[in-house]
């Protein structure tokens, strides 16, 4: 299914030419546009952008109808699934996070197709049959999957410990030797694939050509209070399905790089150690 995603300002244009949507705006700003449902001045539904003008990523409800955004979708590489939902219910432990593509959340699933929702209500119900109590009702069901997502991760060990780290932190730093002088820089890329830990890089960096002269290198990632450090040998994978898989996971990457040329290049770690450490934390290591 083709994702359809606006702009703000192709929005706002869709907003002012229609009667009703611009009876509903409360707020109107550079990187958001809010709407009023169910006119009693407070606004239900909230579509924003991380960049000023830019596509239309995120969209905030007002379930509770309390005036405060309990749900949260978040779609930041367009493909119509949401990287993060977050739903915020009577508690604590109402809480659910979902991560990454692969998570099933029903109508969200069909494309998070923005400009429909534009028309918010109407759209749900016209189109999909449900209202957002509805909708309300359908995150609670699921919540405890989503919770088991969270208590997997949370409950980690061993590689899987450190891949799940890295993925959720997003920015790691990866440092590398050029002949005497120590070289860092921020990384994204991970993959864990057959039971190996993978990162991706350009044939043309010297990254690359750095970790061809010397294979030892050292990672870094920081997240909610704990550091992750992992030092190992890097291997080059030349695997085309290796490649196809990363390509598949990051599709941000495919303006860049083809498995099907040498442009793209896959390290796994061999003989790795991580060491997780707070400061309120003994070290913990893990080798593989």
């Amino acid at each position: 299914m083709e994702v359809k995603r606006v702009s703000i300002r192709e929005a706002k244009r869709r907003i002012k030419n229609d009667p009703e949507l611009s009876k509903m705006v409360v707020r109107s700003g550079w990187r958001e546009i809010a709407l009023d449902l169910d006119g009693d001045g407070i606004a239900d539904v909230c579509f924003s952008s991380d960049s000023v003008g830019r596509k239309i990523d995120t969209i905030a409800v007002d379930l509770s109808g309390r005036g405060e955004y309990d749900l949260y979708i978040h779609d930041s590489n367009g493909n119509g699934i949401p990287d993060t939902v977050l739903y915020y219910g009577d508690g604590d432990e109402s809480m659910a996070v979902a991560f990454g593509g692969e998570v099933e959340l029903g109508f969200i699933n069909l494309g998070v197709k923005i400009a429909d929702l534009l028309v918010a209500e109407n759209f749900l119900n016209t189109e999909l049959g449900i209202s957002l109590a509805d909708l309300a009702a359908y995150l609670k069901a699921n919540a405890q999957y989503m919770l088991a997502e969270i208590e997997k991760r949370e409950n980690a060990t061993g590689i899987d410990k450190v891949v799940y780290f890295l993925e959720d932190a997003q920015t790691y730093y990866l440092a590398t030797v050029d002949g005497n002088q120590p070289r860092v820089r921020p990384f994204g890329t991970v993959l864990y694939y057959e039971g190996k830990l993978y990162i991706q890089s350009g044939t043309g960096k010297e990254v690359s050509r750095q970790i061809a002269a010397n294979p030892l290198v050292e990672i870094c990632a920081f997240m909610s209070g704990t550091w992750l450090r992992l030092a190992g040998e890097l291997v080059e994978d030349d695997n085309h399905d290796i490649k196809v898989a990363m390509l598949d996971k990051m599709p941000a990457l495919q303006g860049m790089y083809s498995a099907d040329d040498d442009s793209m290049k896959m390290f796994y770690f061999k003989n790795g150690t991580a060491t997780f450490k707070s400061f309120s934390s003994e070290a913990e290591i893990i080798t593989f």
